[in-house]
């Protein structure tokens, strides 16, 4: 049994739609450039505040970079980025990038080890990530922000969206924990405009280190103009086949 031409092409319609629909999500784009580390720095921007002590370093094996204290092995490669201090500080690294137009999901993954030798996590208020603030100020934390933003801010205005925070009672020292948030919503409404993922961690009270690895955002396209642009070619093809098939004088059925 042949079925009708039309019906022919609405399958072949339907079927390539659901095609590129499948693609287009299984194949989410990755938008940051050397999450693991690996390269050093390359692609990310280190920030100190002034007259504090420590940085972001390269860090590999069992030991932090400056003190030496027992921490977890890179979870990815041989290499992940953590501060380390033998005074207090105020430390920020961060990558710009530029959010896709049409996204229609986003997702921010990564690793991240603590391993704070105080106390406990302290937030002062009003919020600061100052290190010389009149109050305990021991803190990590995630955000993202508006490209321009200065490394520290924590006002309103900058801060789009923040993805981890550190908090009183939190565990003071822990393996690898891997983070997952949804980007979707902060993504849909800014395509095209240049944003800034940032890590930051400030200690005032002791030793604090901020571990960072397998740093991973992905977005995902709109499908329905992916299968709009892939319905177009195919229905242009068939158009195109039936034009020649008719130019033979081949019956088109």
């Amino acid at each position: 049994m042949k079925f009708p031409f039309r019906s022919r092409i609405a399958g072949r319609i339907l079927g390539f739609a659901l095609t590129i629909t499948s693609f287009s999500q299984a194949d989410a784009g990755q938008i940051l450039l050397n999450g693991g580390f690996e390269s050093g720095f390359a692609s990310w921007t280190r920030s100190d505040l002034a007259g504090g002590d420590g940085t972001f370093s390269q860090q590999s094996g069992t030991l932090s970079p400056v003190n030496g204290d027992a921490v977890p092995a890179p979870p990815g490669g041989s290499f992940a980025a953590m501060t380390d201090a033998l005074g207090p500080g105020s430390h920020a690294l961060y990558q710009d990038f530029v959010v896709p137009a049409g996204t229609v999901s986003a997702e921010l993954r990564f690793d991240l080890f603590l391993g704070n030798r105080g106390d406990d996590f302290y937030s002062p208020n009003p919020a600061s990530l100052d290190f010389g603030a009149p109050a305990f100020n021991q803190q990590a934390r995630v955000d993202i922000l508006v490209g321009s933003s200065n490394a520290f801010s924590v006002l309103p205005a900058d801060v789009l969206q923040n993805v981890f925070q550190s908090k009183p009672g939190d565990p003071l020292v822990s393996g690898y924990t891997t983070v997952v948030v949804d980007l979707s919503s902060l993504f849909a409404s800014r395509g095209g405009q240049t944003l800034r993922l940032r890590f930051a961690e400030v200690d005032n009270v002791a030793p604090l280190q901020m571990g960072i690895d397998n740093v991973s955002l992905t977005a995902v396209p709109e499908p329905a103009s992916v299968v709009l642009c892939g319905t177009g070619l195919l229905i242009g093809f068939i158009r195109s086949r039936r034009y020649r098939r008719s130019a033979v004088g081949t019956p088109v059925r």
